[in-house]
């Protein structure tokens, strides 16, 4: 110590009168450590910044005793100290010691502050360093000083934190750690108290904003949204607090929409842009969010923050605008100019897939007539109606447009054949040939239609317009009411398909329909075990029609249903002949079209019914139903397969391999066998890839007790073939072509494939 009494850090004396913070009891130690962590406790808090200190300047005073506490801070401008916090210095000390200016003369706290650097004086009655400060310590009775540097965490000084003792002394290495203990717990509070203000003006700006904030962690759960997310979501924030933001997920965008933007906001740092979301109602609506990512100092990634907007109105006006400019205010179908854009697009699609579109151009026939006679009200009612069937009419792929007056036209994209367009150019006529109710008034329109194809036709949308327009003139000229193709040759296949229906109809009630039936072989025995029931139509003036040309037709006029109910009841009728005279356990295949399972009809009952009328045992039926029904199964298809089922009709699947299934309906479905498509007999050798294929289903059927029947089978040699690998029957030319009731029976008696049931 020199002889001034001046003293620094370093400057102490060897023996302290207080002991180390080790030498206390150890009740002392944990009252110590208590009151640090009360005081840590009250810090993570918030609580009142001068309370928390004024509590730090009392647990200095209590562990040095006859002392006084203080804290002084710098004011805003950096110039001078101001007392922050002093429990016990008296209220005429605190007025004078307020403005200290930092420098060598200004006492414990000055100098501390100005030097950086602890200060301990001794006797500040004699000590240099209080030469400014000397009447303070007369009129106080401050006999010592110590004071240290409070720093933020940047290493500024902040103030000071100083204990003046009523005793000349200086402190121990204790003291100094409590000092400094004090010091850095003041720095705390500070700093949160600043932290705490901004935090409170941040939430200010948190809860009053008018977007909507959310705030998640890194694993994108959400910490915290403010009260516009509530209102714009429905959502309050305790039922997302702990949520992933997808649950606002409306799913009008797909995943690879929101893996792109995650990307974006991972390289980026930020995302912005248009979302849809749902609201907790159910109901969606858009917003405009910014998405941006939040990094700590070493830039890991601490929480993303989104703002967002409703802009559910600014996006209604739009549509208001963008509907005016481009539908119709009648129909409400697009109108010539979206009709336009549209066929631009469908077009360039059709191209780029090698796909074809058909362009239907409709005129309404004696449209005019209803007009002027019942008024434009009712004249606009019935093009709102007609506008209606005619949506109905088609896919939703498929566009339907008003072009003016009593004008429509129909794009229909990727069209599956000639067949399916006619098919939708008659549903439209059927649809609008029917009584239009408007109001106390009935009345029937017809159209015509004109139909030209891209890119048969036409390649542009000028070309393509101009031609359905000519093939419609056509339809009117040909008396209306009807459709007619631009191509001759199309309108002539059309024109054959009509008329094949039309003779259809006829021959169902002549009795020109007849079944053939082509023998089922047992491999095993070469005995006739079944048999297949085909359908052929005899027409009276030309002759036999392939049922390739008539039961698409069928089908399409859902005539199928009749026919397919005449050959059920004429087979289960030749059944029961055949069981009579041959064999009981005689069972005979009968196909079954997908039309027949969608369509509802009494069909299955009826069928169960007439078995049981004619006595028939289980097994004495056989339905063959396509692959492609049971991938695209619906509770209707499984329902009346479980029928079968139950009323011993077995099941069929036909053209077996020709399909694109995962194979799992074979579990899902009780399937008795398996008919493996002639495509794959047809070229079977002992090598080829074809006999791999056909050992494999047949492997893969027994092991799920499935029998197997090879269709197509023509030679010897493709009936060993698939002998050795254990096929369970077979059908074919070899055995025979399909033949009539009569020459089947001839069949079984003169026993000419194998043993027959005649002689088993």
């Amino acid at each position: 110590m020199s002889s001034n009494n001046q003293s620094s850090a370093q400057d102490l004396p060897k023996q302290a009168r207080q002991p180390d913070f080790l030498d206390l009891t150890v009740q002392d130690q944990t009252r110590i450590l208590q009151q640090q962590q009360d005081i840590v406790s009250r810090v993570a808090q918030g609580h009142d910044a001068i309370s928390i200190c004024e509590q730090i300047c009392l647990f200095g005073e209590l562990l040095v005793s006859n002392s006084a506490a203080s804290i002084m801070l710098f004011d805003e401008a950096g110039q001078v100290l101001n007392v922050f916090a002093a429990p016990s210095v008296p209220d005429e000390a605190v007025r004078l010691l307020n403005g200290l200016r930092p420098g060598p003369g200004a006492g414990s706290c000055g100098n501390a502050v100005y030097r950086q650097q602890p200060v301990y004086v001794r006797n500040t009655l004699t000590d240099s360093r209080w030469q400014d400060n000397r009447h303070l310590a007369e009129a106080f009775n401050i006999c010592a000083c110590w004071s240290v540097p409070i720093r933020a965490k940047n290493g500024k000084v902040l103030g000071s934190f100083a204990l003046s003792s009523f005793e000349h002394r200086l402190p121990n290495a204790f003291h100094q750690k409590l000092l400094e203990l004090a010091a850095n717990l003041v720095s705390i509070v500070l700093v949160q108290q600043r932290t705490n203000d901004q935090l409170f003006l941040a939430g200010k700006v948190f809860e009053n904003s008018m977007d909507g904030i959310l705030i998640t962690d890194p694993s994108r759960q959400i910490i915290s949204v403010n009260r516009a997310f509530s209102d714009i979501t429905g959502y309050p924030a305790e039922e997302v607090i702990g949520k992933n933001p997808s649950l606002l997920s409306s799913g009008r965008q797909d995943s690879e929409f929101y893996t792109n933007m995650w990307h974006a906001i991972r390289s980026a740092g930020s995302w912005r842009g248009e979302v849809w979301n749902k609201h907790k109602d159910g109901k969606h609506f858009p917003i405009w969010i910014n998405i941006n990512v939040i990094y700590d100092k070493n830039g890991n990634i601490t929480h993303y923050l989104g703002i967002f907007s409703d802009i559910s109105e600014i996006k209604r006006l739009d549509h208001i605008i963008w509907k005016q400019a481009n539908f119709d205010y009648v129909t409400g179908l697009p109108n010539r100019n979206m009709f336009h854009d549209r066929l631009e697009q469908d077009l360039k699609k059709a191209q780029r897939k090698g796909e074809r579109a058909a362009l239907f151009f409709i005129d309404l026939d004696h449209f005019k007539e209803i007009n002027d006679s019942l008024g434009h009200g009712m004249g606009d009612r019935l093009l709102k109606d007609a506008a209606q069937r005619l949506r109905e009419s088609v896919r939703e792929t498929d566009m339907v447009a008003r072009l003016g007056g009593d004008e429509f036209t129909v794009i229909i994209n990727d069209c599956e054949n000639d067949q399916s367009i006619g098919r939708i150019a008659q549903n439209i006529l059927d649809k609008l040939a029917m009584p239009f109710y408007l109001e106390h008034e009935m009345a029937y329109i017809s159209a015509s239609i004109g139909i030209a194809l891209f890119p048969n036709d036409a390649t542009s949308i000028e070309a393509l317009l101009k031609n359905a327009d000519h093939a419609m003139y056509a339809a009117k000229n040909e008396g209306r009411n009807r459709f007619h193709y631009f191509t001759p040759a199309m309108q002539a296949a059309a024109e054959l398909r009509r008329g094949i229906a039309h003779d259809l109809r006829a021959a169902i009630a002549g009795n020109q329909l007849q079944l053939y039936y082509q023998p089922i072989v047992d491999l095993a025995s070469g005995s006739i075990h079944k048999a297949e029931a085909l359908l052929r139509w005899r027409h009276p003036e030309k002759g036999f029609i392939s049922p390739e040309i008539f039961v698409p037709i069928a089908e399409e006029t859902r005539m199928i249903v009749e026919i397919g109910d005449w050959v059920f009841r004429q087979v289960a009728k030749q059944v029961a002949v055949w069981q009579a005279a041959y064999h009981r356990d005689f069972q005979i295949s009968v196909n079954k079209s997908p039309v027949q399972f969608l369509i509802e009809n009494r069909a299955n009952s009826s069928w169960i019914e007439h078995l049981r009328e004619h006595k028939l045992g289980e097994h004495s039926i056989v339905v063959e139903i396509t692959e492609s029904l049971l991938l695209d199964a619906n509770d209707r298809v499984t329902k009346r397969l479980l029928e079968f089922r139950d009323a011993g009709i077995e099941v069929a699947i036909d053209d077996f391999g020709t399909g694109y299934s995962s194979l799992s309906y074979l579990k899902k479905f009780d399937i008795d066998y398996l008919k493996i498509d002639k495509s794959f007999v047809h070229n079977i050798t002992p090598q080829s890839n074809d006999m791999v294929l056909c050992d494999a289903i047949i492997s893969m059927a027994h092991r799920l007790g499935i029998k197997v029947i090879a269709e197509g089978v023509e030679t010897e040699a493709q009936r060993d073939l698939l002998a050795a690998v254990g096929c369970d029957y077979a059908q074919g030319y070899l055995f025979s072509k399909p033949v009539s009731a009569q020459e089947f029976e001839r069949l079984l008696l003169t026993g000419s494939i194998g043993q027959g049931f005649a002689s088993g």
